[in-house]
């Protein structure tokens, strides 16, 4: 039987292909032009590839390089932490002591947790959508190892690479440069308009404790805050390219999502789905432990994103009927590549659990091995996150709305 082609999620970007950076590749080349080096590089087989760079590894190394940008133009500014000579209180310390007139209120970079929350979002972002597209990558093997293709026939598996092939195009069309300049613009182009209503409507409104109108609170907060275009343009410039980017990779991420959603249901119609590993536990989980991290990122990732625009429309900024839109969109899109998957991976691992089962009652003696049998197959969960922790996301998933609406109510 031919092997199944495996899905290449990868393509949505050049960051999530393992490669060379372009500096060490044009000095290898370079170097390999030398007597020298030429006549050792015959005898050893040391070349490019020792030098790549996984995609986690480029992404964890530009997150890091963009908090050290931010931290040290923050620190040159003078907005990373609280600043003695400028009069000013800090924001929250108005929230917390009670006090009602308001003086000049700042809010440092290291005193600002909602910014906090929505630059470490930004950051891992990228991280969320890596992890996700090393686990889709590995789902047609996974389930072809634990026996996934055994009852395929011929016919099906011809339309199943056919299905992947189609599936890699989308990949390929999403990760190409006329799509991912469209995507950045627009995204350039909602971030600055995000920050512009910012700039016009000051910060933190709902979360005032003075005896002051709301529009003087939040302009109070705005004058002191250090992404203040007026006062820390560098700072403004590095938060919107920051919030640019974590947009950017959200769109694709949502968008491979929608794409391997599609290939599920296909191929669970063609009689290929989540196929957890009957004859043995190879990895603790039968064979699964790439649908498990890729459910448990992916979880997170709509975990951390929902938690990022509350953030932003509820302590931020004031909300707003279309904010409340916006955030309904994204929880519908989180509910089609969260839960939608999870059931179809749910049901196609079921039916392989009832075939064994009936495969255990057809072949087995009556007794008590094939009971024992019968009860280690039921013991375990269908999927390979338990029903406890999957309604402990779910809780905290629908919890996260009421969090930043009752933290100010309890401080009036």
């Amino acid at each position: 039987m031919a092997r199944l082609e495996p899905l290449e999620p990868q393509r949505i970007g050049g960051v999530f292909q393992e490669s060379v950076p372009a500096g060490i590749r044009l000095a290898l080349r370079l170097a390999a032009r030398l007597p020298v080096v030429r006549r050792r590089t015959t005898r050893t087989p040391a070349g490019e590839r020792a030098w790549s760079l996984t995609a986690k590894t480029k992404i964890l190394l530009i997150g890091l390089g963009s908090c050290l940008t931010l931290l040290g133009l923050a620190e040159a500014a003078g907005a990373l932490g609280p600043s003695s000579g400028d009069g000013r209180r800090w924001a929250l310390d108005y929230l917390f002591s009670g006090r009602t007139e308001l003086g000049g209120a700042g809010l440092a970079l290291l005193q600002d947790p909602a910014g906090l929350v929505i630059l470490a979002v930004v950051f891992v972002t990228p991280v969320f959508c890596c992890q996700q597209v090393q686990a889709i990558a590995a789902f047609v093997q996974m389930n072809e190892r634990n026996g996934g293709t055994e009852k395929l026939l011929d016919e099906e598996v011809r339309r199943l690479n056919e299905l992947a092939r189609k599936t890699n195009q989308w990949f390929r069309v999403l990760g190409r440069w006329w799509v991912s300049l469209t995507l950045l613009l627009a995204m350039a182009l909602g971030t600055f308009l995000l920050y512009r209503y910012v700039d016009a409507h000051g910060l933190m409104e709902t979360w005032n404790p003075t005896d002051v109108s709301d529009t003087a609170w939040r302009t109070a907060v705005y004058d002191g805050w250090w992404g203040n275009w007026h006062r820390h343009p560098e700072l403004a410039v590095a938060l919107c390219v920051a919030g640019t980017h974590a947009f950017y990779v959200l769109s694709k991420q949502l968008v491979m999502g929608v794409v391997f959603t599609v290939y599920l249901y296909r191929s669970d119609l063609l009689g290929f789905g989540v196929t957890p590993n009957m004859r043995y536990d190879s990895d603790g989980f039968q064979g699964l432990r790439p649908l498990r991290q890729f459910m448990l990122w992916t979880y997170g990732s709509a975990l951390a994103h929902m938690t990022g625009l509350l953030v932003l429309f509820m302590i931020w900024l004031p909300a707003r009927p279309w904010m409340v839109f916006i955030v309904l969109v994204v929880m519908l899109v989180d509910m089609l590549v969260i839960v939608y998957p999870s059931s179809i991976g749910y049901h196609s691992a079921l039916t392989v659990k009832k075939d064994h089962v009936r495969h255990l009652y057809d072949s087995e003696p009556p007794g008590d091995p094939r009971n024992a049998a019968i009860a280690q197959v039921w013991s375990k969960p269908v999927l390979p996150v338990t029903t406890r922790k999957a309604m402990t996301g779910i809780f905290l998933y629908l919890l996260a709305p009421a969090v930043p609406v009752l933290i100010p109510l309890l401080f009036r």
